[in-house]
Parts: structure tokens; C-alpha cells; sequence
């Protein structure tokens, strides 16, 4: 049987449950394929700057922003949710592509769906690369509920409440 410890003084907070020596091997070694999707996998927060009186932090959920340098520091908190929303899918391989050569039908748009893999999802008039990377966005948006509900908190109340009348009209019809 255990004896659970005194609960009435919290623990030392650890900067990390890994030994030093346990990371310094790690780092010896070859970065694995997906290490930078790693490094802005988050999941994201938005704080006070400490640095930054008035400026919002946007940091990992575990990392403190008193002890850590956040990923960005930004004067509006709308813009700071969005940054939170947007780190996650930078690094990710692009779910869409955007094909340079032009065809009868335009230029081709590709789409990465899973086990299925690359497939044409249409054809674009115009080659505008960023149309692609804002599809990759979007996409990313909305199979993230999370996601999803941190844009809607970013738009506002006014917006939210908009969303909501235009969801309910399109129900109603």
C-alpha cells in the first residue's frame, strides 16, 4: 500500500521530467522526419507578456511565460488567437498543391486525403500558389474543433452572433 505524501504544499515545479543526461544523448542523435512538425505542434496558448506590458504571449499550453520565451508577443489578442491557430499547420506537409503548368481545364489543385493520398480536387483559372497554402489553413481550421472554436472566439461577439443567425437561417430553410 502507498502512503500518499502530505498534499497540502504543492511539488517543485520541474522544468522537465527527463534527466540532462537523458536529452544530451537524445541530442546526439539524428532529428527524426517529423521534428519540425514537433516544434509547432503546440497545442498553443495566448498569455500576458510578461516582457510586454498590455502585449499578449503566444506560448505552448505547458510553458510558462515567465520562464520561457513564447513563440511571439502581439498587441492584439485577436491576433495572437490566430497565431496560436496558424503555428500547429506551418510546418505540416501541404495538404494542397497547387500544379504550375497550365491545362485546358487550369491549373491543376491537388489534395493530400490520408491513406488515399494525393488526388486532383479541381482546377484554378489563375497560378496563385497562396491560394493553396490558404486552403491548407482552412482545412487545417476545420478538423480542429479546437481550432475552429478559437477562430470563432477571435472573431468576437458581433461576429459569433452573426454566425449564428446565418447557421440558423440556413437550418431553417
Amino acid at each position: 500500500m502507498r502512503i500518499r505524501p502530505d498534499r497540502s504544499s504543492p511539488p517543485p515545479a520541474l522544468d522537465n521530467v527527463f534527466s540532462h543526461d537523458y536529452l544530451a544523448q537524445l541530442r546526439e542523435r539524428d532529428e527524426v522526419l517529423t521534428a519540425s512538425e514537433a516544434e509547432y505542434a503546440g497545442p498553443w496558448r495566448c498569455a500576458p507578456a510578461v516582457a510586454k506590458p498590455g502585449a499578449v504571449a503566444v506560448l505552448r499550453e505547458w510553458e510558462d511565460p515567465e520562464r520561457e520565451d513564447p513563440e511571439g508577443v502581439l498587441w492584439h489578442e485577436e491576433t495572437a488567437r490566430l497565431l496560436a491557430i496558424a503555428l500547429p499547420m506551418t510546418e505540416r506537409e501541404p495538404l494542397f498543391h497547387l500544379d504550375d503548368r497550365e491545362t485546358p481545364d487550369g491549373f491543376a489543385l491537388t489534395a493530400v486525403y490520408g491513406e488515399q493520398g494525393a488526388q486532383t480536387a479541381g482546377w484554378l483559372r489563375r497560378y496563385e500558389p497562396r491560394l493553396a497554402e490558404a486552403l491548407h489553413l482552412l482545412e487545417g481550421v476545420v478538423r480542429s474543433p479546437r481550432a475552429l472554436a478559437d477562430l470563432l472566439e477571435a472573431a468576437g461577439p458581433i461576429a459569433v452572433e452573426q454566425v449564428g443567425k446565418i447557421l440558423a437561417r440556413r437550418l431553417a430553410s
